[in-house]
């Protein structure tokens, strides 16, 4: 759980010093990061799109993946999924039902366009199986019919902890190939290919939006 002193409030995330810190290295990202990025490319960097694109949060993801129910596609109704052209969803290897933990992130996306899954993990394998059973279980929110799951060649990480960084820097990558494919030429991507250079970056976008 998240401790110290409150940094930022940002949309539906508060971020709190012990979560900040971690952006400082060797760290593991927790939720909390993760859910702030997407927080702030639905309502900055891509807000013109995000009626588009579904910004899933980790924890929902982690909702989905542990759901065995009939009524998921009403559990995600205010999400519209159904609606969207492209899906975001950030896998953690957690293995609990109750709580979200684990030690490893990807992202999976689903393109409506190609209608399939695109997975991209930075310990490539890793996380199939947890990314397998969060498409079969949207496939019927998705007005999908068969999971057509394709691992995608990215950068992979050179530690065991920067797998979160990873996920952040492919969100930023998907939405930017995203809106190329719509004729928008406006955004350059704000992360670098160079993970190490996205921590201290992170960290400052958290501080100044604490400044406002």
């Amino acid at each position: 759980a998240s401790f110290g002193e409150k940094i930022l409030s940002y949309h539906d995330v508060l971020l709190r010093e012990s979560d900040v810190e971690l952006l400082d290295g060797p760290y593991w990202l927790n939720d909390a990061i993760i859910t702030f990025w997407m927080q702030f490319m639905e309502h900055e960097l891509y807000q013109q799109h995000s009626p588009s694109v579904a910004f899933v949060t980790p924890d929902v993801v982690h909702f989905v993946k542990s759901s065995s129910g009939s009524d998921l596609a009403e559990e995600l109704k205010s999400l519209e999924l159904q609606k969207k052209d492209v899906v975001l969803l950030p896998v953690n290897d957690c293995a609990c039902l109750d709580s979200p933990g684990g030690c490893h992130w990807s992202l999976l996306v689903y393109s409506r366009k190609d209608g399939k899954f695109a997975h991209y993990d930075s310990s490539k394998g890793t996380n199939l199986e947890h990314a397998q059973r969060v498409a079969k279980a949207l496939l019927p929110v998705l007005n999908a019919e068969v999971i057509d799951l394709v691992e995608v060649q990215c950068p992979q990480q050179k530690n065991s902890y920067d797998c979160g960084v990873h996920v952040i820097y492919n969100l930023d990558r998907v939405c930017q190939k995203y809106i190329e494919d719509c004729q928008d030429n406006t955004h350059r991507l704000a992360l670098k290919n160079d993970m190490e250079q996205n921590r201290p970056i992170l960290k400052r976008l958290v501080l100044e939006l604490a400044q406002k």
